[in-house]
């Protein structure tokens, strides 16, 4: 059966599922069955369509015997996972000169030698993966066909899609960059980290939620802080001029977030509100409302004044108070002493306060995936999933398929698409009526997409 002749077929059975109808066909009936319908014509329509490049592969035989190929066997069956379901479909085994076989079909229409899965369904099932579990994306985009171990396969298969080239750099008044990390356990039991470095153009208010103006976040693992530095500098320049640009690095004062201050000079340490109020709240943890409330007023004054004296004076008198919490307190203080010029800037500067957003992002980004629940990572795969992660699970194949084929391929997918261009529908005694196109005049959507059939174009 041909191509047209599927087209038409798929038409005569869509008009008739329509016209014969016993009742009025509600939304969730037609959405139910016209996928279907859809699909199967696909599948066949691309079977019917291997056939013929593998028949003008055979044909071929002057360009077979200069390339080396000898037919060894026919009829190969194969059964590939698309993402219309499963495709089946026969080839012809090659031998090669010098050793080797091969079936020169998969290699024309880009299917890899015993590859279970198409591209796509690969890039779907890891693109899923970023927010769920591995047999969750399965069972979302296979129902369960594709098993676990191959979800996590196809994950170290691919990669984050990369930024494409900005047509003109950003020039804005202000940068935030919130650096943290993500805490995972390892396979084993080994704690370790996932850094995340977030960079947005400030805070806007949406009702009672912030919205981070035109975020994009950075994660990688196994790089040395250096390396995760170098990238973000680098990313951050192929968007923004920097020049008259202040640039606020917020964090919880680790030594790989200040280490990224060698790489923004121009930048503005902050620190991180959560851990600033965390501290404060850890000085004052026991006592009554009041004088909680009295304590954190003045914690807040002495930072915001950079006054270290005074600020351990507090400490003193709350160790004076509760003895027993003295190393907590003395620990909290220190914490907020070393990190002092960082909150003073809040308040000697607004615009420090429009950012800070550390761990919000990493619940989002990364925690709701790596950490929220008792899962166990490889380093193999977190080196490919945080990219992933951070680029909102738009994923490429790291496999690249070869922009040029062997002459005898080229050749064969050409001929094929020559001669589906020459059929013409023919007429179906028993469908209802003709299919072949005519031109009234008037161009209806009809007449688009019956003309598109005819002339085996997409439709």
């Amino acid at each position: 059966m041909s191509i047209a002749q599927i087209g038409t077929d798929f038409i005569n059975n869509l008009l008739g599922y329509f016209s014969n109808a016993q009742k009025i066909l509600t939304i969730s009936q037609m959405e139910r069955d016209l996928p279907l319908m859809i699909k199967t014509a696909t599948r066949d329509m691309i079977s019917r369509y291997f056939e013929e490049v593998d028949a003008q592969l055979l044909a071929d035989k002057a360009g077979r015997r200069e390339a080396g190929y000898a037919v060894e066997r026919h009829g190969d069956q194969r059964r590939v996972l698309t993402m219309i379901g499963e495709l089946d479909y026969e080839r012809t085994y090659y031998a090669q000169r010098g050793g080797g076989h091969v079936h020169l079909l998969d290699l024309a229409v880009g299917l890899e030698s015993y590859a279970r899965i198409s591209d796509g369904v690969s890039v779907a099932v890891v693109g899923a993966a970023c927010e769920m579990s591995y047999a969750k994306s399965s069972e979302h985009e296979t129902d369960g066909a594709v098993s676990r171990q191959t979800v996590m396969k196809k994950v170290r298969g691919c990669k984050a899609v990369s930024t494409p080239e900005q047509p003109e750099k950003r020039r804005v008044a202000a940068l935030h960059i919130d650096a943290d990390e993500d805490h995972i356990t390892m396979r084993g039991g080994k704690k370790s980290i996932v850094p995340l470095i977030s960079v947005y153009e400030g805070i806007e208010k949406k009702g009672k939620r912030g919205i981070c103006t035109n975020v994009f976040h950075i994660s990688e693992y196994g790089k040395s802080p250096a390396e995760l530095w170098e990238q973000a500098l680098s990313e951050v320049e192929s968007r923004y001029d920097l020049s008259g640009t202040r640039v606020y690095l917020h964090g919880d004062g680790a030594a790989w977030i200040k280490q990224g201050l060698e790489w923004f000079p121009q930048a503005i340490y902050v620190l991180d509100k959560y851990h600033k109020n965390k501290a404060i709240t850890a000085m004052i943890a026991g006592l009554d409302k009041a004088t909680r409330k009295f304590y954190r007023e003045q914690i807040r004054y002495a930072l915001e004044n950079m006054d270290s004296r005074f600020l351990f004076e507090i400490s003193y008198s709350l160790t004076s108070q509760h003895p027993e919490r003295e190393a907590k307190i003395r620990e909290a203080a220190d914490y907020l002493n070393n990190h002092i010029d960082g909150v003073a800037i809040c308040h000697l500067d607004p615009e420090a306060n429009n950012g800070g957003c550390t761990e919000p992002h990493v619940s989002h980004v990364l925690s709701s995936r790596l950490s929220s629940r008792p899962l166990a990572w490889s380093a193999k795969t977190l080196t490919q999933l945080a990219p992933m992660l951070a680029n909102g699970g738009v994923v490429e194949l790291r496999r690249q398929q070869s922009q040029t084929q062997e002459r005898i391929l080229v050749r064969a997918t050409r001929a094929a698409n020559r001669k589906i261009k020459k059929i013409q529908f023919a007429p179906d005694p028993g469908s209802i009526g003709t299919l072949r196109p005519q031109n009234t005049g008037k161009v209806t959507q009809l007449y688009r997409t019956l003309h598109s059939i005819s002339q085996n174009k997409p439709f």
